[in-house]
């Protein structure tokens, strides 16, 4: 009977929301983000995926101001962050009321791989960078340098954008470049996931939690309704 598929597509369901979760959450920060940039009028590119030291790189945002390329890495995080530094023995700690705590690596250094990525496809072009809290997670010892809240972005990219009149040829030609250099094809998306998580079983639930979270759903509405 149909009736009989409404359990297994409930734990399907939250199986599949559960591996979805993460994912989720980083596109809402990430969304939050894009929307805060796009609401000063600057370009933007959102999901880039270019060549890196170690096969490909992913970055969550490319912004074009008047003086330099702008490589955001966004974190939508809860909690307090305690930062360790900076490279191996480094990271962050974050802690939460209930006691319990994680080991964060430090996405500074990850956006630092990112702009090394970007400096090499427009070299001789400015290129800074800056890690975005978009959610709401607080440093109770002080923002680390390099680290901004969406208010604080906003503040520093009308700061790397003053002036009039057309942007730079030499930033609008590397933007240009830019733009042509991003891998959007299934392919590269595929195998950018495989570098994050390693590949194995943890590629496997990662690429298949839509899936199994779409079975689930027609699992359970077809349990309700017939």
């Amino acid at each position: 009977m149909i009736y009989d598929a409404f359990l297994p597509g409930v734990l399907l369901l939250g199986f599949g929301f559960k591996m979805l979760r993460p994912k989720l959450k980083g596109d809402l920060g990430e969304q939050s983000v894009s929307l805060a940039i796009h609401g000063m009028g600057l370009p933007i590119q959102n999901d880039v995926t270019f060549p890196g030291k170690n096969g490909l790189t992913q970055i969550d945002h490319l912004v074009l101001t008047r003086s330099a390329i702008v490589v955001l890495e966004t974190k939508n995080y809860s909690g307090s962050l305690y930062d360790n530094g900076r490279g191996q023995g480094g990271g962050w700690i974050q802690r939460f009321p209930s006691g319990k705590q994680n080991r964060l690596h430090n996405p500074l250094d990850q956006n630092y791989g990112h702009i090394k990525s970007v400096g090499k496809i427009v070299p001789g072009v400015p290129v800074t960078g800056f890690v975005v809290l978009a959610g709401n997670a607080r440093f109770p010892n002080g923002l680390p340098e390099g680290v901004l809240t969406i208010r604080d972005l906003k503040r520093k990219l009308k700061e790397l954008n003053q002036g009039e009149g057309a942007n730079p040829a030499s930033i609008q030609e590397a933007w240009s470049k830019l733009q042509q250099a991003d891998c959007r094809d299934g392919a590269s998306h595929r195998e950018q996931m495989r570098q994050v998580t390693g590949g194995g079983l943890k590629y496997w639930i990662q690429t298949s939690a839509p899936w199994i979270t779409g079975v689930g759903l027609a699992m359970v509405l077809g349990g309700i309704y017939f």
